[in-house]
């Protein structure tokens, strides 16, 4: 009686095992294709789907495990230009040791795996300091972080799906080939005014004045700061002119203008590269054409490589909006006489304009207030220019555009500290530098960015 109970006990206890071995040499080959199939689907790997199927299950099942051989892998994959799917189906089989007294010399094992990565439409708008402050080492990086965060951004495999604006602000914005469609006409225009002709602050923003000299920059209106596209050939142009330092104009450089709605890599930081400093910290209105550069309003109007940019705010596009500066807003100066080019010629003693002048000791008798920079407190209907960058930030945080902000070694509790934290869309988004590594921040971001488009 004992021989006939031994045998179906044994036999039992011993085939409970043979599932053991089983069941861990499938648990062993989910987990291998589960990393194979999350490998396999990232758009930044390039290798066929297979060959990562066959090295993950290579260096996961080494020795085959308890697998009689290498499991048989069935593999699908769909690729499109800004998504990728893949499915992958593995069986296997076990030896027996203790069932194959009744015949089962082989357990089979059996996984399944799909894994999918998909990259949303991208649009970043990258609005950088680039004011008097920024001269030496501040700049250098600046440059070398604005390099690094476009390749980030445009890699191998999502460049095709993004575009970004390039917006660099001194005492305000050169945009470029946008300056002909918006400058008043040449046939309206008061070319080249004396002082007389010039005027006094509103007058001067109001005014339908063009320079034969200077760059391609606009006067702006308290209206103008919204996502709205400006009337064509209705804004007069920014005089020619530096305030502090000398021949860092108040309008930023042509090197130093925008660059729109592309994702060619190489022109981007051919252009970051280029960049030469500009007197004055028009944060406002650095941040407002970052704004418009966003806004569907713009479709099809900032010319570039995407027609259909910018996208509509409901549409299957992330929308990014980088602000970086070293310091606070200024107010908005302007020359009494725009053809006297140094806002601190001192008529007094007649100093030279071909060295800078200590402003605690010029009379300033060119120099006037257009626009003031207001109070931090200042609410976005104050037609200050904190105002109007709060303003800015409002809308683009209310509709769904992802604000980050850098105060690069700026003072804490400073205007700018307070304004910036305040329009990065969450505490994490709103990056302090202390040190001159901004790089890193820069990289921080362009990070989050790809964490943010990449779903599945």
């Amino acid at each position: 009686m004992s021989a006939f109970i031994i045998l179906p006990v044994l036999l039992l206890l011993g085939g409970g095992l043979d599932v053991v071995r089983a069941t861990t040499a499938q648990t062993q080959l989910q987990t291998a294709l589960d990393s194979a199939a999350l490998s396999s689907a990232s758009l930044n790997n390039s290798l066929p789907v297979q060959q990562i199927v066959d090295e993950y299950l290579e260096a996961n099942l080494s020795g085959g495990g308890s697998l009689k051989k290498k499991p048989t892998v069935t593999v699908e994959a769909e690729n499109a230009l800004n998504s990728k799917n893949v499915v992958l189906k593995a069986t296997g089989k076990v030896n027996t040791h203790f069932l194959q007294v009744i015949g089962i010399t082989s357990l089979p094992v059996v996984a399944s795996t799909a894994a999918t990565q998909e990259v949303t439409n991208i649009e970043v708008a990258l609005v950088v300091d680039i004011s008097s402050s920024m001269i030496g080492r501040k700049m250098t990086n600046l440059k070398s972080a604005g390099a690094v965060f476009v390749d980030e951004i445009l890699n191998n495999n999502t460049f095709e799906t993004t575009s970004m604006n390039f917006i660099p602000f001194g005492g305000t914005v050169n945009i470029g080939d946008l300056f002909d469609e918006f400058v008043v006409s040449k046939a309206r225009a008061v070319t080249d005014p004396n002082g007389s002709q010039y005027g006094r602050g509103r007058q001067v923003s109001n005014g339908d004045f063009r320079f034969s000299g200077g760059f391609n920059c606009i006067e702006h209106r308290n209206t103008d700061f919204n996502n709205a596209v400006l009337p064509k050939q209705s804004r007069g142009q920014v005089a020619h002119f530096w305030k502090w330092n000398n021949f860092n104009p108040w309008c930023p450089e042509d090197v130093s203008s925008v660059l729109l709605n592309t994702n060619d890599r190489d022109a981007l930081k051919t252009k970051i590269k280029g960049m030469r400093p500009s007197d004055g910290t028009g944060m406002n209105i650095g941040a407002m054409w970052g704004y418009k550069t966003l806004s569907p309003t713009w479709t099809g109007k900032l010319g570039g490589d995407f027609d259909d940019r910018p996208a509509a705010h409901d549409d299957e596009s992330l929308k990014i909006l980088v602000i970086m500066t070293d310091g606070d807003i200024t107010d908005q100066f302007r020359p009494k006489d725009p053809r006297r080019l140094n806002t601190h010629t001192n008529q007094k003693k007649n100093l030279p304009t071909t060295r800078s002048v200590n402003p605690r000791k010029a009379n300033n008798k060119n120099n006037q207030v257009i626009h003031n920079v207001g109070h931090w407190r200042d609410p976005v209907t104050n037609n200050t220019a904190i105002g109007q960058f709060k303003r800015i930030c409002e809308a683009a945080n209310r509709d769904g555009i992802v604000v980050y902000t850098i105060g690069f070694q700026i003072r804490k509790n400073s205007t700018a500290d307070r304004l910036l934290s305040a329009c990065a869309s969450d505490a994490s988004k709103y990056y302090f530098v202390e040190s001159l590594d901004i790089e890193s921040a820069f990289k921080s971001i362009a990070s989050s960015i790809s964490a943010l488009r990449i779903s599945g």
